[in-house]
């Protein structure tokens, strides 16, 4: 049996930058392990399953859509295109509120 046709993911520049900044405060506050692994995580999902977390709306842009998807303690928002098979995170990955970030 085949492996699952990987689904093709872009960050912008802009959420690389937050991500890079949430990973040096998640460090100097003793969360830099659980941020690294949630940040993997989230890229993994949105690799092969990105229908891990919740449609929010429709786009202009059909059949695209708006998901929001939580891996504690981050959460993601991303634009999925099934038919193309594409995701992407254009939203900065944010804390959960609470988690101490």
């Amino acid at each position: 049996m085949d492996a699952p046709l990987p689904y093709h993911v872009s960050y912008s520049e802009h959420v690389h930058e937050i991500l890079r900044a949430l990973g040096l405060h998640a460090r100097e506050v003793g969360l830099g392990k659980q941020v690294l692994a949630a940040i993997r995580e989230i890229d993994s999902r949105l690799h092969i399953y990105p229908q891990f977390g919740q449609p929010l709306r429709n786009l202009s842009v059909e059949p695209a859509q708006l998901w929001i998807g939580v891996v504690d303690p981050l959460v993601v928002q991303y634009v999925l295109d099934e038919s193309r098979r594409q995701v992407m995170v254009v939203h900065p990955i944010t804390p959960l509120p609470g988690c101490g970030l």
